[in-house]
Protein backbone atom coordinates (compact mmCIF):
# COMPACT_ATOMS: atom_id res chain seq x y z
CA UNK A 1 0.00 0.00 0.00
CA UNK A 2 2.72 2.35 1.11
CA UNK A 3 4.69 1.43 -2.57
CA UNK A 4 1.62 2.26 -4.21
CA UNK A 5 0.62 5.74 -2.52
CA UNK A 6 4.52 6.52 -3.27
CA UNK A 7 4.01 6.06 -6.79
CA UNK A 8 0.54 8.00 -6.76
CA UNK A 9 3.22 10.82 -5.53
CA UNK A 10 5.78 10.54 -8.06
CA UNK A 11 3.67 10.69 -10.27
CA UNK A 12 1.69 13.81 -9.47
CA UNK A 13 5.09 15.29 -9.36
CA UNK A 14 5.71 14.25 -13.24
CA UNK A 15 2.56 16.19 -13.41
CA UNK A 16 4.29 18.83 -12.18
CA UNK A 17 7.28 18.75 -14.39
CA UNK A 18 4.75 18.79 -17.45
CA UNK A 19 2.51 21.76 -15.88
CA UNK A 20 6.18 23.80 -15.56
CA UNK A 21 7.48 22.35 -19.23
CA UNK A 22 4.30 24.09 -20.90
CA UNK A 23 5.28 27.31 -18.59
CA UNK A 24 8.94 27.72 -19.47
CA UNK A 25 8.71 26.66 -23.12
CA UNK A 26 6.03 29.45 -23.45
CA UNK A 27 8.45 32.03 -21.58
CA UNK A 28 11.31 31.25 -23.06
CA UNK A 29 10.17 31.88 -26.89
CA UNK A 30 7.41 29.01 -27.72
CA UNK A 31 4.35 30.33 -26.94
CA UNK A 32 3.16 29.85 -30.64
CA UNK A 33 3.67 25.60 -29.69
CA UNK A 34 3.40 25.42 -26.18
CA UNK A 35 0.54 26.81 -23.84
CA UNK A 36 2.31 28.69 -21.12
CA UNK A 37 -1.72 29.07 -19.43
CA UNK A 38 -2.31 25.89 -19.84
CA UNK A 39 0.39 24.73 -17.37
CA UNK A 40 -0.65 27.65 -15.10
CA UNK A 41 -4.52 25.82 -14.81
CA UNK A 42 -2.75 22.43 -14.27
CA UNK A 43 -0.79 23.56 -11.59
CA UNK A 44 -4.06 25.20 -9.81
CA UNK A 45 -6.08 21.74 -10.37
CA UNK A 46 -2.98 19.70 -8.53
CA UNK A 47 -2.96 22.41 -5.76
CA UNK A 48 -6.73 21.81 -5.34
CA UNK A 49 -6.63 18.14 -5.17
CA UNK A 50 -3.23 17.68 -2.99
CA UNK A 51 -4.78 20.12 -0.60
CA UNK A 52 -7.90 18.76 -0.64
CA UNK A 53 -6.61 15.24 -0.27
CA UNK A 54 -4.40 16.21 3.06
CA UNK A 55 -7.06 18.02 4.38
CA UNK A 56 -9.69 14.70 3.87
CA UNK A 57 -6.52 12.49 5.67
CA UNK A 58 -6.38 14.97 8.66
CA UNK A 59 -10.33 14.60 8.73
CA UNK A 60 -10.44 10.98 8.32
CA UNK A 61 -8.14 10.52 11.03
CA UNK A 62 -9.04 13.26 13.89
CA UNK A 63 -12.55 14.44 12.97
CA UNK A 64 -11.09 17.73 12.65
CA UNK A 65 -8.80 19.72 10.14
CA UNK A 66 -6.27 22.48 12.45
CA UNK A 67 -6.63 25.61 10.56
CA UNK A 68 -3.25 26.56 12.36
CA UNK A 69 -1.62 23.76 11.00
CA UNK A 70 -2.86 24.39 7.10
CA UNK A 71 -1.41 28.03 7.56
CA UNK A 72 1.57 27.17 8.91
CA UNK A 73 2.30 24.21 6.02
CA UNK A 74 1.37 26.77 3.51
CA UNK A 75 3.88 29.51 5.19
CA UNK A 76 6.83 27.16 5.39
CA UNK A 77 6.04 25.75 1.92
CA UNK A 78 5.88 29.00 -0.22
CA UNK A 79 7.17 32.16 1.97
CA UNK A 80 11.10 31.58 2.44
CA UNK A 81 11.06 30.89 -1.50
CA UNK A 82 9.61 33.74 -2.28
CA UNK A 83 11.61 36.10 -0.08
CA UNK A 84 14.71 34.96 -1.58
CA UNK A 85 13.78 35.25 -5.36
CA UNK A 86 12.08 38.73 -4.59
CA UNK A 87 15.36 39.50 -2.93
CA UNK A 88 17.42 38.40 -5.76
CA UNK A 89 14.83 40.20 -7.95
CA UNK A 90 15.94 43.61 -6.26
CA UNK A 91 19.57 43.40 -6.47
CA UNK A 92 19.13 42.49 -10.07
CA UNK A 93 16.64 45.64 -10.40
CA UNK A 94 18.83 47.95 -8.77
CA UNK A 95 21.84 47.02 -10.78
CA UNK A 96 20.07 48.15 -13.83
CA UNK A 97 18.21 50.89 -11.87
CA UNK A 98 14.78 49.85 -12.42
CA UNK A 99 13.55 49.25 -8.49
CA UNK A 100 10.26 48.71 -7.67
CA UNK A 101 7.84 50.85 -5.83
CA UNK A 102 7.38 49.55 -2.04
CA UNK A 103 3.56 49.09 -3.09
CA UNK A 104 4.71 46.82 -5.85
CA UNK A 105 6.84 44.70 -3.37
CA UNK A 106 3.83 44.41 -0.45
CA UNK A 107 1.52 43.32 -3.71
CA UNK A 108 3.64 40.06 -3.69
CA UNK A 109 3.93 39.82 -0.08
CA UNK A 110 0.33 40.36 0.81
CA UNK A 111 -0.91 38.63 -2.15
CA UNK A 112 -2.35 40.67 -4.05
CA UNK A 113 0.16 40.83 -6.84
CA UNK A 114 -2.84 39.52 -9.39
CA UNK A 115 -4.78 42.52 -9.16
CA UNK A 116 -1.75 45.46 -9.12
CA UNK A 117 -0.98 44.54 -12.18
CA UNK A 118 -4.06 44.32 -13.45
CA UNK A 119 -4.83 48.21 -12.21
CA UNK A 120 -1.62 49.42 -11.98
CA UNK A 121 1.52 48.02 -13.96
CA UNK A 122 4.94 46.00 -12.44
CA UNK A 123 7.95 47.57 -12.43
CA UNK A 124 10.79 46.50 -15.02
CA UNK A 125 11.79 47.32 -19.21
CA UNK A 126 14.89 46.12 -18.98
CA UNK A 127 14.69 42.79 -17.02
CA UNK A 128 11.22 42.81 -17.79
CA UNK A 129 8.70 43.05 -14.71
CA UNK A 130 10.23 39.78 -12.64
CA UNK A 131 7.53 40.25 -9.73
CA UNK A 132 4.54 39.92 -12.03
CA UNK A 133 5.46 36.25 -12.03
CA UNK A 134 3.82 35.94 -8.58
CA UNK A 135 0.05 36.41 -9.96
CA UNK A 136 -0.65 32.84 -9.56
CA UNK A 137 0.41 32.87 -6.04
CA UNK A 138 -1.87 35.24 -5.21
CA UNK A 139 -4.79 33.42 -6.77
CA UNK A 140 -4.20 30.38 -4.80
CA UNK A 141 -3.92 32.36 -1.51
CA UNK A 142 -6.99 34.13 -2.11
CA UNK A 143 -8.96 30.84 -2.33
CA UNK A 144 -7.14 29.25 0.92
CA UNK A 145 -8.00 32.08 2.96
CA UNK A 146 -11.67 30.80 2.40
CA UNK A 147 -11.58 26.89 1.53
CA UNK A 148 -10.72 25.54 4.55
CA UNK A 149 -13.85 27.24 6.27
CA UNK A 150 -16.00 25.75 3.26
CA UNK A 151 -13.84 22.22 4.10
CA UNK A 152 -15.35 22.09 7.58
CA UNK A 153 -18.30 23.53 7.11
CA UNK A 154 -19.11 20.94 4.73
CA UNK A 155 -17.38 17.99 4.71
CA UNK A 156 -19.46 16.04 6.52
CA UNK A 157 -21.97 16.30 4.01
CA UNK A 158 -20.14 15.30 0.73
CA UNK A 159 -23.08 15.45 -1.07
CA UNK A 160 -23.81 18.93 -0.31
CA UNK A 161 -20.25 20.33 -0.69
CA UNK A 162 -20.18 18.75 -3.89
CA UNK A 163 -23.67 20.61 -4.81
CA UNK A 164 -22.12 23.78 -3.34
CA UNK A 165 -18.76 23.93 -5.46
CA UNK A 166 -20.88 23.05 -8.43
CA UNK A 167 -23.33 26.20 -7.90
CA UNK A 168 -19.91 28.41 -7.54
CA UNK A 169 -18.58 26.59 -10.77
CA UNK A 170 -21.53 27.97 -12.44
CA UNK A 171 -21.34 31.42 -11.04
CA UNK A 172 -18.29 32.15 -11.91
CA UNK A 173 -18.44 30.56 -15.63
CA UNK A 174 -21.39 33.10 -15.71
CA UNK A 175 -19.44 35.85 -14.56
CA UNK A 176 -16.52 34.98 -17.35
CA UNK A 177 -19.29 35.26 -19.73
CA UNK A 178 -20.93 38.46 -18.83
CA UNK A 179 -17.68 40.24 -18.58
CA UNK A 180 -16.14 39.10 -22.30
CA UNK A 181 -20.07 39.66 -23.51
CA UNK A 182 -21.47 42.32 -21.36
CA UNK A 183 -18.49 44.48 -20.85
CA UNK A 184 -16.30 43.19 -23.60
CA UNK A 185 -12.80 42.42 -23.89
CA UNK A 186 -12.10 45.98 -25.51
CA UNK A 187 -13.18 47.59 -22.15
CA UNK A 188 -11.25 45.67 -19.48
CA UNK A 189 -8.36 45.78 -18.46
CA UNK A 190 -5.35 43.25 -20.02
CA UNK A 191 -5.18 40.15 -18.44
CA UNK A 192 -8.43 40.55 -16.27
CA UNK A 193 -9.91 37.35 -16.88
CA UNK A 194 -6.60 35.90 -17.18
CA UNK A 195 -4.94 36.71 -13.46
CA UNK A 196 -7.96 37.68 -11.32
CA UNK A 197 -8.98 34.93 -8.34
CA UNK A 198 -12.62 35.82 -9.31
CA UNK A 199 -12.36 34.50 -12.49
CA UNK A 200 -9.71 31.92 -12.14
CA UNK A 201 -9.63 30.26 -8.92
CA UNK A 202 -12.09 27.90 -10.49
CA UNK A 203 -9.29 25.91 -11.68
CA UNK A 204 -8.74 25.24 -8.44
CA UNK A 205 -12.00 24.04 -7.28
CA UNK A 206 -11.99 21.66 -10.25
CA UNK A 207 -8.96 19.46 -8.64
CA UNK A 208 -11.05 20.32 -4.97
CA UNK A 209 -14.10 18.39 -6.57
CA UNK A 210 -12.09 15.05 -7.99
CA UNK A 211 -10.37 14.90 -4.57
CA UNK A 212 -13.90 14.43 -2.97
CA UNK A 213 -15.24 11.74 -5.40
CA UNK A 214 -12.04 10.05 -4.82
CA UNK A 215 -12.96 9.56 -1.83
CA UNK A 216 -16.49 9.33 -1.30
CA UNK A 217 -17.82 8.22 -4.27
CA UNK A 218 -14.80 5.49 -5.19
CA UNK A 219 -17.44 3.77 -8.29
CA UNK A 220 -17.40 6.97 -10.21
CA UNK A 221 -14.03 7.33 -9.42
CA UNK A 222 -13.30 4.17 -11.31
CA UNK A 223 -15.30 5.38 -14.08
CA UNK A 224 -13.56 8.37 -14.57
CA UNK A 225 -9.92 6.13 -14.31
CA UNK A 226 -11.42 4.07 -17.76
CA UNK A 227 -9.48 4.76 -20.93
CA UNK A 228 -12.33 5.78 -22.96
CA UNK A 229 -13.06 8.52 -20.46
CA UNK A 230 -9.06 9.91 -20.66
CA UNK A 231 -9.82 10.21 -24.61
CA UNK A 232 -12.93 12.32 -23.89
CA UNK A 233 -10.87 14.43 -21.63
CA UNK A 234 -7.89 14.58 -23.97
CA UNK A 235 -10.43 15.64 -27.24
CA UNK A 236 -11.89 17.92 -25.20
CA UNK A 237 -8.54 19.47 -23.94
CA UNK A 238 -7.23 19.37 -27.54
CA UNK A 239 -10.34 21.17 -28.64
CA UNK A 240 -10.18 24.49 -25.72
CA UNK A 241 -6.48 25.19 -27.25
CA UNK A 242 -7.70 24.65 -31.02
CA UNK A 243 -10.47 27.26 -30.84
CA UNK A 244 -8.91 30.63 -31.25
CA UNK A 245 -11.53 32.85 -30.69
CA UNK A 246 -11.18 35.61 -28.00
CA UNK A 247 -14.55 35.34 -26.43
CA UNK A 248 -14.21 31.78 -25.90
CA UNK A 249 -10.61 31.54 -24.75
CA UNK A 250 -11.88 33.99 -21.98
CA UNK A 251 -15.12 32.38 -21.29
CA UNK A 252 -15.59 28.86 -21.78
CA UNK A 253 -11.74 27.94 -21.93
CA UNK A 254 -11.09 27.86 -18.23
CA UNK A 255 -14.22 25.77 -17.44
CA UNK A 256 -13.53 23.33 -20.13
CA UNK A 257 -9.94 22.69 -19.27
CA UNK A 258 -11.20 22.10 -15.83
CA UNK A 259 -13.99 18.96 -16.78
CA UNK A 260 -10.81 18.17 -19.06
CA UNK A 261 -8.69 17.87 -16.39
CA UNK A 262 -11.14 16.16 -14.25
CA UNK A 263 -11.40 13.35 -17.16
CA UNK A 264 -8.02 12.60 -17.83
CA UNK A 265 -5.93 12.98 -14.36
CA UNK A 266 -7.55 9.60 -13.04
CA UNK A 267 -5.71 7.75 -15.82
CA UNK A 268 -2.62 9.95 -15.99
CA UNK A 269 -1.97 9.43 -11.90
CA UNK A 270 -3.50 6.52 -10.72
CA UNK A 271 -3.46 4.06 -13.52
CA UNK A 272 -0.37 2.19 -15.07
CA UNK A 273 0.45 3.20 -18.34
CA UNK A 274 2.97 4.27 -20.77
CA UNK A 275 2.09 8.00 -19.51
CA UNK A 276 2.08 6.78 -16.12
CA UNK A 277 5.56 5.66 -16.38
CA UNK A 278 6.94 8.62 -17.80
CA UNK A 279 5.76 10.87 -14.81
CA UNK A 280 7.36 8.62 -12.79
CA UNK A 281 10.47 8.57 -14.05
CA UNK A 282 13.07 10.42 -11.95
CA UNK A 283 14.13 13.19 -13.45
CA UNK A 284 10.55 13.91 -14.23
CA UNK A 285 9.65 13.28 -10.46
CA UNK A 286 12.85 16.05 -9.55
CA UNK A 287 11.46 18.85 -11.99
CA UNK A 288 8.17 18.25 -10.56
CA UNK A 289 9.34 18.39 -6.97
CA UNK A 290 11.40 21.73 -7.83
CA UNK A 291 8.61 22.91 -10.05
CA UNK A 292 7.42 26.19 -7.21
CA UNK A 293 11.01 27.42 -7.54
CA UNK A 294 11.27 26.66 -11.29
CA UNK A 295 8.14 28.79 -11.96
CA UNK A 296 9.32 31.57 -9.82
CA UNK A 297 13.09 32.29 -11.35
CA UNK A 298 12.96 31.06 -15.03
CA UNK A 299 11.34 34.65 -15.92
CA UNK A 300 13.88 36.61 -13.77
CA UNK A 301 16.05 33.97 -15.74
CA UNK A 302 15.07 34.45 -19.31
CA UNK A 303 14.80 38.12 -19.44
CA UNK A 304 18.29 38.78 -17.11
CA UNK A 305 19.80 36.88 -19.91
CA UNK A 306 18.33 38.91 -22.68
CA UNK A 307 19.78 42.01 -20.92
CA UNK A 308 23.05 41.22 -19.57
CA UNK A 309 24.08 39.20 -22.98
CA UNK A 310 21.95 40.44 -25.77
CA UNK A 311 24.33 39.52 -28.59
CA UNK A 312 23.56 35.32 -27.66
CA UNK A 313 21.77 33.56 -30.48
CA UNK A 314 19.20 31.45 -30.02
CA UNK A 315 20.31 27.71 -29.10
CA UNK A 316 23.60 29.35 -26.27
CA UNK A 317 20.54 31.51 -25.21
CA UNK A 318 18.06 28.89 -24.39
CA UNK A 319 20.80 26.46 -23.10
CA UNK A 320 21.64 29.44 -20.77
CA UNK A 321 18.56 30.00 -19.58
CA UNK A 322 17.62 26.50 -18.74
CA UNK A 323 20.53 25.90 -16.77
CA UNK A 324 20.43 28.62 -14.68
CA UNK A 325 17.18 28.31 -14.19
CA UNK A 326 17.61 24.19 -13.32
CA UNK A 327 20.60 25.59 -11.01
CA UNK A 328 18.21 28.23 -8.99
CA UNK A 329 15.68 26.07 -8.60
CA UNK A 330 17.69 23.05 -7.20
CA UNK A 331 19.55 25.29 -4.78
CA UNK A 332 16.31 26.75 -3.98
CA UNK A 333 14.23 23.42 -3.36
CA UNK A 334 17.76 22.12 -1.54
CA UNK A 335 18.77 24.57 0.88
CA UNK A 336 15.27 26.82 1.33
CA UNK A 337 12.21 25.04 0.63
CA UNK A 338 13.32 21.37 2.25
CA UNK A 339 15.42 23.44 5.30
CA UNK A 340 12.02 25.39 6.24
CA UNK A 341 9.31 22.74 5.51
CA UNK A 342 11.28 20.69 7.88
CA UNK A 343 11.31 23.35 10.11
CA UNK A 344 7.35 23.93 9.85
CA UNK A 345 6.91 20.83 10.74
CA UNK A 346 8.54 20.74 13.70
CA UNK A 347 6.92 23.83 14.79
CA UNK A 348 3.40 21.72 14.21
CA UNK A 349 4.15 18.24 16.53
Amino acid sequence: MMAHQSQRLQALDGLRALSIALVFLSHIGFGHLFPGGLGVTIFFFISGFIITKLMLAEWDASGRVSIRNFYVRRLFRLTPALLFFVLISLTLMAVVGELPPQKEVASVFFYFANYYGIYSSFSGELIKQPLAITWSLAVEEHFYFVFPFLFIGFISLPKRFLSLIAVILLAMLAWRVYLVLAIGLDHLPHYRIYTATDTRADSILYGVVLAIIQTYYPLFFAKLSRQQTFLCGAFLMLMTLAIRNEEFRESLRYSLQGVALLYMFPMLVFEKNALNNFLQLPPVVYLGRISYSLYLYHWLVTHSVAHFLPELTTLPRIALITALSLLLSHLSYRYIEQTFQNLGRKLMV
